[in-house]
């Protein structure tokens, strides 16, 4: 457990069942508190229901129904500084293009290691809330 995330808790949307796992079980083992959504519309159920204790989400862009770009909409407009790291396999210039201009988020490319995954998020958590721009 890394006394850097303890405590924090992240959100992860993905629609992948074995990756979502995955990743619950690695950041976990980090010690971060995790809540799971397997889409969009779930992720925003969610953040409604629970949104004063999330600390930041990890959200696919690429998910049925809706996208990562309408559920960042949604959920920023439930909870106006939520930090997002949003996940894609696509490069980060053509991800820009599916979010508005200004858009607050950090993006990390697939596939990418547990170790780099964990060390966006902890930049994430601990920078400024206005600093987390693509």
């Amino acid at each position: 457990m890394s006394p850097e995330t303890r405590g924090y808790t992240v959100l992860i949307v993905e629609d992948e069942d074995t990756l979502r796992q995955a990743c619950s079980d690695v950041l976990d083992a980090f010690g971060y508190r995790v809540l799971l959504a397997a889409n969009g519309e779930e992720a925003v159920q969610v953040v409604r229901a629970q949104g004063e204790q999330i600390d930041c989400v990890l959200l696919d862009l690429t998910m049925p129904g809706m996208n990562g770009a309408a559920a960042y909409a949604q959920m920023r407009k439930i909870k106006p500084d939520l930090r997002v790291l949003v996940t894609s396999g696509h490069d980060v210039e053509d991800a820009l293009r599916h979010f508005p201009k200004g858009s607050a988020f950090e993006y990390i490319q697939k596939p990418y290691s547990i170790y780099e995954l964990h060390r966006r998020l902890q930049e994430l958590l601990t920078s400024p809330a206005s600093s987390n721009e693509a």
